[in-house]
């Protein structure tokens, strides 16, 4: 090896001496140290899960007619304590047991009378029943039944909803209606797949039906949706209070019980994980399952940046049609006003803006004719205003300042002064109330609301009234005007 060879190695070595030098000098990171990716934990936000009862499948048609044969082995309790072990495991996750639901929802103060009321109907059905009053018996059945769905029977006690599914249909039996009466039998298994019947209970033909629909229950059965479509899950979610459902069935199969697990995801409204597996092998893979899906905490909206607040800063105009009447008026009976009015707001800050409006009427004759003829008005409101946004709805409130300037306003109940005129000698002068071109001012205070319909055009209904106190004693013959309009706006 020539020299010049031997220094370019020996450099070579040197510099990845120098290079290892400091990496194996630096102290080990702290695994728990907050990285820049990382989410603190004051913006990480505590996770309500419910673990409904575990529904066991795995039951055997030989037995349906056989109450004291000995049962199946009952999976549901240890499933149920294996979800819980894990879940309560998991930082930032809080669990209801299948206790705490059943009992979340038996104190629910909307649901206690539609239990109550399904009991009843079932009580009532089964006597009408008996009293050979299959047709009334059937529709009292029914709403039995649709009540103790509502009332989520089958998450509480599923036995009551049970019964009434089982004599709803006897009772289909009966009116010769096999097909609606195989849907309520197997509806009664799904509610409550243990479900077994003394064999001299009911007629052989029953038994045969009951028979059938066990049978087309154990084959069609989805295993992941024992409690319903995503719309009910979702009302479920939303009784309890949770971010998630965490449900599962236990099925018997060739190779021994399987487990279908599922998880619906309140937030998303949709089931966000499905795992099915064999119950000997459940531990280690109901574990890992859970886990990923609890991997993501939810963190807690940050408050926004004052800089980046989208501000509405654009003008707004809206036509609109509009009704009015006056609550005080010298009439004898309402007279009506209908028009048409421009309006004019823009938000200089948020949930600020100022507003102008101008508002045309012309008024409809009264029912006595006492108002002579028909007159127009003219009110100028401004001010400001007070809004609230929420996607593409706005509501608003805005005081403000009302001129009203009426035009040949003459009004009168005399009947001498309507046939010969004011003018006429006969005419009772102190009952006519000549308000022509009066100018009003008072106070005005508008409520309503907008929705977008597109990208800038808007629909706007809106109520107002007001208070004229200007000029003094020139208000107490006319005063009050309240009304609404509706129209089409656009905003800039």
């Amino acid at each position: 090896m020539t020299q010049h060879r031997r220094w370019t190695v020996a450099a070579l070595l040197m510099a990845l001496a120098l290079t290892a030098w400091p990496a194996a000098a630096q102290p080990v990171g702290d695994l728990t140290t907050l990285q820049p990716g990382d989410v603190p934990d004051e913006r990480k936000t505590e996770r309500v899960v419910a673990i409904l009862p575990v529904r066991s499948h795995d039951v055997a048609v030989g037995d349906l007619f056989a109450p004291d044969a000995p049962r199946q082995t009952d999976w549901s309790p240890a499933l149920e304590q294996q979800l819980l072990t894990i879940l309560r495991a998991t930082p930032m996750v809080r669990v209801l047991t299948p206790d705490q639901v059943r009992q979340t929802l038996l104190e629910d103060p909307t649901l206690q009378p539609l239990q109550q009321l399904a009991q009843q109907r079932y009580r009532l059905g089964l006597e009408e029943y008996l009293n050979l009053s299959t047709d009334v018996a059937t529709r009292t059945l029914q709403s039995a039944v649709e009540l103790g769905r509502s009332g989520f029977q089958d998450v509480i006690d599923p036995k009551p909803l049970a019964d009434a599914q089982v004599m709803l249909g006897v009772c289909l039996l009966d009116r010769r209606e096999p097909a609606q009466a195989h849907i309520a039998l197997r509806e009664a298994f799904a509610v409550q797949p243990e479900r077994r019947f003394r064999p001299n209970f009911f007629a052989q033909a029953v038994n045969v039906e009951l028979t059938k629909a066990f049978v087309d229950w154990r084959e069609t059965s989805d295993s992941t949706r024992p409690y319903g479509d995503h719309r009910r899950l979702r009302a479920l979610a939303d009784r309890l209070g949770v971010d998630g459902l965490v449900y599962a069935t236990v099925r018997p199969t060739p190779d021994g019980p399987e487990v279908a697990l599922a998880i619906f995801d309140a937030r998303r409204r949709v089931v966000d994980s499905e795992l099915r597996v064999q119950l000997r092998e459940s531990a280690a893979k109901v574990d890992a399952f859970l886990s990923r899906w609890l991997a993501c905490v939810p963190v807690v909206e940050s408050e926004p940046d004052p800089s980046t607040i989208r501000r509405d800063n654009g003008v707004r105009f809206d036509m609109s049609g509009g009704y009015a009447l006056y609550l005080r008026q010298p009439t004898r009976q309402n007279f009506h006003s209908i028009g048409f009015s421009l309006g004019v707001a823009h938000e200089f800050r948020n949930g600020i803006e100022w507003f102008g409006r101008a508002n045309m009427y012309t008024s409809l004759s009264d029912p006595y004719r006492d108002v002579l003829h028909a007159f127009n008005s003219v009110r100028l409101i401004g001010g400001l205003g007070f809004t609230f946004r929420r996607g593409p709805l706005r509501l608003y409130a805005r005081p403000g300042l009302d001129a009203h300037l009426l035009g040949d306003f003459v009004a009168t109940t005399d009947p001498n002064c309507k046939f010969f005129g004011t003018d006429h000698p006969l005419c009772d002068k102190t009952s006519v109330a000549d308000l022509q071109q009066r100018l009003l001012f008072g106070l005005n205070l508008s409520v309503g609301a907008s929705v977008h319909i597109g990208r800038n055009f808007f629909v706007q209904v809106q109520g107002s009234s007001s208070l004229y106190f200007l000029p003094l004693g020139g208000t107490e013959k006319l005063n009050y005007p309240t009304g609404g309009d509706v129209g089409l706006g656009y905003s800039f």
